[in-house]
């Protein structure tokens, strides 16, 4: 049986003491000093990249679904910004004109301000379909103009590259570049 002095030393040394709680505080501390500005100059941009590339993906297969379940034309227009609109391509041209009806509208730059469209790519726009438009037919094909595919190119701060190509046959497929 313990006697009463050894039961005292031994619930005077449990638990932690001032100075090593203060240590593992400072460990932390430094650690995170030397992690957020990590993660803001080489994490941060490429999940933007990325992210502003799926929702552009996501948005090309919405064009497409549209067409086909409205079973009408639906086209994609884009614009500086970077940014671009779905419309209802009423007359058939693959092209935006005032008066179609818009489904969607989105500006890039507002969720994802270090991403734009690499002008260094698809005839120094960063877009590589003609009038910088293309269109889903009620099939679900794709209407380019010049019939051959096309692509749009995204590009953040740190210079990598997203490209999302649009096929003929109205599939999509997104890529590093």
């Amino acid at each position: 049986m313990r006697s009463f002095f050894e039961s005292r030393l031994i619930k005077a040394n449990s638990g932690f003491t001032l100075v090593e709680l203060m240590v593992v505080i400072a460990i932390i501390s430094v650690s995170l000093i030397i992690a957020i500005p990590t993660y803001h100059l080489t994490i941060k941009p490429t999940v933007s990249l990325n992210g502003a590339a799926r929702q552009l993906y996501s948005d090309v297969q919405l064009t497409r679904l549209r067409a086909v379940s409205d079973n009408t034309r639906c086209g994609l227009f884009f614009s500086a910004g970077p940014g671009y609109t779905i419309f209802r391509d009423s007359n058939n041209n693959s092209q935006y004109d005032a008066g179609e009806e818009v489904i969607k509208t989105v500006n890039l730059s507002n969720e994802y301000p270090k991403v734009q469209f690499d002008t260094s790519q698809g005839g120094g726009d960063g877009i590589n379909f003609a009038n910088n438009s293309f269109s889903m037919t009620a099939k679900g094909v794709a209407a380019i103009q010049g019939g051959t595919d096309g692509s749009v190119y995204l590009i953040n701060n740190k210079g990598k590259g997203r490209k999302i190509d649009v096929n003929i046959m109205g599939g999509v497929r997104l890529e590093k570049y």
